[in-house]
């Protein structure tokens, strides 16, 4: 009984092998003419295309260090002239914008006769700190500050019956609706405290 089991384990291993040779024999006839074979052996190889010589399997390969870049190179490099010609003329363009509004600010504000404004003025808590048009505040400082008229325009004030004449010094006021904030000796001439509407005109 025993010998009769292990012949026949014996018959279904040999019936697998058989089969597993046979299908190796198949494969390998259906494979191409010059393929090359990789593998265990030349019964279970596999078959994967014609063989490429040696002396040509690098030869199109560059050499290190010989690559052309200018290809590549040359976009970013007509981007960075490109931006650098961008800067060399932005900053002429707006130094002249600049120059041509103050001007234009100047010559509108200076049309005409007596024009009126709404002002503050300012001088407490700053008495001591540096002017934007340089110099110090003091309490007897005859100055005003405007947003964008040239350091060193004169004004002439005129405020119920008084008259004098300040300096723009001063950037200001930055409250909305208010044309000029005039220093603590500017106010004290015109006997002006508060918010309130002068009349002025540009001197020089």
């Amino acid at each position: 009984m025993i010998a009769g089991s292990i012949y026949k384990r014996g018959a279904l291993i040999a019936c697998v092998l058989l089969g597993g040779l046979a299908f190796a024999a198949v494969a390998f006839a259906a494979a191409p003419t010059g393929a090359t074979m990789l593998g265990v052996d030349e019964d279970t190889a596999v078959a994967l295309g014609p063989e490429v010589p040696a002396d040509a399997k690098f030869a199109a390969a560059p050499r290190l260090g010989t690559e052309d870049h200018s290809k590549l190179l040359a976009p970013a490099a007509k981007k960075v002239a490109k931006t650098a010609a961008k800067r060399s003329v932005v900053k002429p363009v707006r130094k002249v914008r600049t120059a041509v509004k103050r001007a234009a600010v100047r010559k509108a504000v200076s049309k005409g006769a007596w024009k009126s404004a709404r002002v503050s003025w300012y001088g407490p808590g700053f008495y001591g700190h540096g002017m934007a048009g340089g110099g110090v505040l003091t309490r007897t400082s005859m100055v005003c500050a405007h947003r964008s008229l040239p350091f060193g325009t004169k004004i002439r004030f005129s405020y119920k019956g008084r008259t004098v004449i300040a300096v723009v010094k001063d950037r200001g006021p930055y409250v909305s609706g208010r044309t000029f904030d005039l220093g603590p000796g500017t106010a004290k001439a015109l006997n002006f405290s508060g918010v309130g509407t002068v009349k002025y005109k540009i001197v020089h």
